[in-house]
């Protein structure tokens, strides 16, 4: 008679989702670029008239920099370009990874709708940020996917041809725009299509602001990539963690969505205890 062995719940394990490490290597050092790009404009925006007047000179320089990086310089301009085409085209390779990109749609406008609704409330107001841009494009890659009938070939295809289509209108909308603000509209209120939208651009205000023509285009372009470079969802390139290296860039790269939804709370509220215990003692400034 043979002896029966107790069951063991840990001799069954569910198998892990791999990741492909180097898009969350990527999007990892996109997310720190995002907060010190945000650093400094808090820096240079929010302190900078209390920071000032200490008279402290390391604290003026520190502000003076600030505000240089983010008024004038040409290098934050080309890698904040840089970044949120690296940023949509994840979010679209990501599109073609996952099995719910409505449910994710829905959660990313969510987030979106809280954060205008708070923004609206401490006067700097995000309308149509990068994180809108993102709901809708999930949404629209949703839409399509389900009229190829989940097809991911003709997905691809379809996504590809959409996504060209959009930069290049928005280049062609553009060229217009420049020589006629009121070519396209009356007035600001399809803000959200794109900047040639904008009848009186002086008049729009928007902490964050990427519309859907052209960086749509670019996520649509993420979503046809992802179907031709990762048919297996496996990673392109050799596994480089000998020395585990990548893993603090991977972690930020996991948790972008919330890091996004939450960070320039984070950042404002880091720099205010600075203010309050270094710079401007019993003071936070910004309350």
């Amino acid at each position: 008679m043979t002896e029966q062995t107790a069951f063991d719940p840990t001799a069954i394990q569910k198998p892990q989702k791999q990741r492909i490490w180097e898009l969350d290597f990527l999007r990892g050092i996109c997310v720190l670029l995002m907060i010190f790009d945000h650093t400094m404009f808090d820096i240079g925006g929010l302190f900078n008239e209390a920071w000032i007047a200490t008279g402290k000179e390391n604290i003026i320089t520190l502000v003076e920099l600030a505000q240089n990086y983010f008024n004038n310089s040409q290098l934050r301009f080309t890698v904040q370009r840089i970044v949120v085409w690296i940023f949509a085209l994840l979010c679209g390779i990501s599109c073609s990874f996952s099995r719910s990109n409505l449910k994710r749609g829905i959660q990313a406008t969510i987030i979106a709708c809280i954060i205008t609704i708070v923004t609206f409330y401490m006067d700097t107001v995000i309308k149509f940020g990068i994180l809108h841009m993102f709901a809708f494009s999930i949404l629209f890659w949703w839409l399509i996917d389900t009229v190829c009938c989940h097809n991911k070939m003709i997905t691809a295809g379809l996504c590809l041809f959409i996504g060209v289509m959009i930069i290049t209108m928005n280049e062609a909308f553009m060229s217009v725009y420049a020589d006629n603000a009121q070519a396209f509209a009356t007035d600001n209120s399809k803000y959200f299509i794109g900047e040639f939208m904008l009848a009186n651009p002086s008049s729009f205000q928007s902490s964050d602001y990427y519309p859907i023509f052209p960086t749509t285009g670019y996520m649509l372009i993420g979503a046809a990539l992802g179907v031709i470079l990762y048919p297996k969802k496996k990673s392109l390139l050799p596994w480089l963690g000998k020395y585990d290296w990548y893993k603090p860039f991977n972690f930020w790269g996991r948790v972008a969505i919330w890091v996004y939804a939450f960070h320039q709370v984070a950042v404002v509220v880091i720099l205010a205890l600075i203010s309050f215990i270094f710079i401007t003692p019993g003071d936070f400034v910004v309350i």
